[in-house]
């Protein structure tokens, strides 16, 4: 099952066809079950147990209904009183064919990860316990607190707990980026295929606006902390990705005045404690290895609003309190007790005070998709959104859309909308959560330093050993790898093997800068990731620009055919007894857009389907010029 998974995930990845919307990326799956067992009649029930079994797939039967009635528009199937049946011989789509490459793909991952383990305390030998750990890291990949997705995943349920999965997975995509590209690309496929097939978790797809014109999206604390380079440039990078694709996209950002209240707060409190030999902390992390010093964080904590509005981030005065549109406090506090461990209580007080602030906006309209929720908050912490969520569903305001989501559910639902437009949007994101695995935990962090004291106590190991122990960057990275992540198997021999590792790394990386070799491989690793950056870079403008014209022209399309219909009746009996034949052309003209317009409403189509439609083809046949002009393939795996 997890082995069929990937292998779909990876075939809706290279299955994309410019111009087509997220049904037609599953209908291939559907008409190879129709072609290889025949059901009759077809229903959506029946197709997504096949879909399932055959291709391990979770698909919503909602959303294989939409693709059964567009396949009878196509006259693929007839449909009579509501019973779906096969009409001819169907077109065999050659899955299988695809299905070679992307298994390789697939072997290729999991052979490697298994020989990666080897050097972990997460060792494992069969290729398919590293699928399922690959399965599982996906899973985390959810967008289940947007209401009109059905479910979070495609991925069906896997059974028992996975963290040390998640870790390894982790360890290894940080590993193959460096040192392995191809691999690297592979998984990136995985991943795109998974962001799509998320899509088809949406039972109205149809129906989605394309962009957020009316939606303001609020960031928190930690996203802001992340935008501004504290917690380091892969985090950085992968908020600056998605900003930009929701600004691209028409939508707002902004941050509570609160919230910036509170990044002073962090600011001030990373100040007062950076040279204390106890602090930790990402923040603290990244100043150290930067050079940063107390002042420049102070200085930063002073012009923070000047330094959020450079990167686009409007500061908005917190609403007041609304007694109409106000929730219960402390409810909404037990229930993200249940869900989230605050080391600080003041972190949970500015929480609140966000999600009360979303609802305060909000005041009693409901809204049924994202694009019309008005406002939302946006938070790296997917506990917090869950505790959002689950508090939420007392409420017709958030009942649909919760107040609070993830940004990697937004970064998803994003990038649906143009998966050409972001090219780079996926990879950041993997980055982003692949570097937050391998954060160690507080408590994980305060039993190492604990057991290092003890150590030091008794003897075991130096003074010097103690503080390499404790300042080294190498070290956190060495330990998740030991422990992968487990508090568990943090022991005095794991410690003794964690100071060995830094050791001989220490070593290396001297030997290393003797020879010239790291630095050549840096510099040839460092202009191929330009080039490619450069690459995506030209590929987001192309696809921009052909969206824009594609729109220019589907808007141009319409006004003429409104036009048409009215000025040309009226003008038409004007011109009756000086130019008969202009006068019966443009009644006739007028008199024949009408009937079309009356026959589209009869029989389903309408004036928006006709704009959505000029708007596609033309996105198609510009992309395709563009392709040929620039000889850029948009369909290529590695670029897209």
């Amino acid at each position: 099952m997890s082995t069929n998974t990937l292998t779909s995930l990876a075939i809706l990845k290279v299955n994309i066809d410019q111009g087509k919307d997220y049904l037609s990326y599953l209908e291939p799956f559907i008409l190879q079950v129709l072609v290889d067992h025949c059901p009759d009649p077809v229903t959506d029930k029946v197709v997504s147990r096949h879909i399932r079994e055959q291709f391990g797939l979770e698909i919503p039967e909602r959303t294989v209904q939409l693709v059964l009635k567009r396949m009878s528009r196509n006259r693929l199937l007839t449909k009579t009183y509501d019973v779906f049946r096969i009409s001819n011989d169907l077109p065999d789509p050659q899955i299988t064919v695809k299905q070679s490459e992307a298994e390789h793909r697939i072997r290729t991952l999991s052979h490697g990860l298994c020989q990666f383990s080897q050097d972990t305390s997460r060792s494992m030998s069969n290729p398919e316990d590293a699928v399922t750990a690959m399965c599982a890291f996906l899973a985390e990949f959810d967008i289940a607190c947007l209401r009109y997705y059905l479910k979070g995943t495609a991925i069906p349920p896997l059974n028992g707990h996975h963290d040390s999965d998640i870790v390894l997975v982790s360890e290894y995509i940080q590993h193959v980026e460096q040192a392995e590209p191809e691999r690297f690309e592979n998984f990136l496929i995985l991943l795109q295929g998974h962001m799509l097939a998320n899509a088809l978790m949406c039972p109205d797809l149809e129906n989605v606006s394309s962009n957020y014109r009316s939606v303001v999206f609020y960031l928190d604390t930690p996203l802001l902390v992340q935008r501004l380079g504290l917690e380091g440039e892969v985090k950085q990078t992968a908020v600056y990705e998605l900003i930009s694709l929701l600004n691209r996209l028409k939508g707002k950002i902004a941050t509570f005045s609160h919230s910036r209240e509170e990044l002073q707060r962090v600011l001030h409190g990373t100040a007062s404690h950076l040279e204390s030999s106890d602090a930790r902390g990402l923040i603290v992390m990244e100043a150290r290895k930067n050079g940063t010093t107390k002042s420049d964080l102070l200085l930063l904590a002073e012009s923070i609003e000047d330094k959020l509005g450079e990167v686009d981030i409007e500061v908005v005065r917190t609403p007041p309190y609304i007694k109409n549109f106000q929730i219960d406090e402390t409810v909404f506090e037990n229930v993200l007790s249940d869900e989230v461990s605050y080391m600080n209580p003041r972190a949970k007080e500015y929480d609140i005070n966000s999600v009360r602030s979303i609802y305060a906006i909000r005041g009693d309209r409901s809204a049924l998709s994202l694009e019309k929720s008005r406002a939302v908050l946006v938070t790296s912490n997917t506990k917090f959104a869950k505790a959002a969520w689950h508090y939420g569903q007392q409420f017709e305001a958030s009942r649909d859309v919760s107040s609070v989501i993830s940004d990697f559910s937004l970064a998803n639902a994003a990038w649906l909308k143009a998966p050409l437009g972001a090219c780079d949007l996926p990879k950041t994101r993997l980055l982003a959560f692949s570097y937050a695995a391998l954060q160690p935990s507080y408590k994980l962090l305060n039993s190492f330093m604990t057991e290092i004291d003890r150590l030091q106590n008794q003897g075991k190991i130096t003074a010097r050993d103690h503080q390499l122990l404790r300042s080294s960057p190498v070290v956190k990275k060495e330990l998740i790898h030991l422990t992968q992540g487990n508090d568990a198997s943090l022991t005095a021999e794991t410690i003794a093997q964690t100071l060995e590792r830094v050791v001989n790394k220490i070593k290396k990386e001297d030997s290393d800068k003797l020879t010239g070799e790291q630095e050549a491989h840096q510099e040839t690793q460092k202009a191929l990731k330009s080039q490619q950056a450069l690459n995506k870079k030209i590929i987001d403008k192309l696809y921009w620009r052909c969206d824009r014209n594609a729109k220019i022209i589907a808007w141009m399309s319409s006004g003429s055919v409104a036009i048409f219909l009215i000025l040309g009746f009226l003008f038409g009996l004007g011109l009756r007894s000086t130019f008969p034949i202009v006068s019966w052309s443009l009644i006739i003209g007028s008199s024949v857009f009408a009937m079309l317009t009356m026959g589209n409403l009869l029989f389903g189509s309408t004036v928006k389907d006709l704009h959505t439609c000029v708007y596609k083809k033309c996105m198609t046949w510009l992309l395709k010029r563009e392709a040929k002009t620039t000889g850029v393939d948009f369909s290529d795996p590695s670029i897209n």
